[in-house]
């Protein structure tokens, strides 16, 4: 899973998104244009497992999850679907009933 991947993503509060994420030796860093990502996964076979933390540096600006001003902590697990794609479902730490979904694909 090293490498640089673009992501697409969304959440079930209606808010849609994409970024960037660098996977390497188990750790996660990235951003969109208003919130940083720092975070751990797990990769066994296809699937993997991860927490990611969401930060924003931008004041004022909703998160996918309609949050404004917080850091929120995914939850996520997925799988590859070849060695350039990736799909993965969570939900931020605390709020089981905000769900989100993203593609991934490696870039290089």
């Amino acid at each position: 899973m090293n490498g640089l991947w673009t992501a697409e993503f969304g959440s079930s509060a209606g808010r849609f998104g994409g970024g960037v994420a660098v996977f390497q030796d188990g750790k996660i860093l990235g951003g969109d244009g208003s919130h940083f990502y720092t975070g751990d996964y797990k990769l066994e076979g296809k699937t993997f497992e991860g927490t990611l933390k969401v930060s924003p540096f931008i004041q004022g600006v909703e998160s996918v999850f309609r949050t404004m001003g917080q850091d929120l902590t995914l939850e996520l697990t997925g799988s590859l679907t070849d060695e350039r794609q990736a799909i993965a479902q969570g939900h931020p730490r605390g709020m089981p009933d905000l769900k989100f979904g993203v593609k991934l694909t490696k870039r290089s």
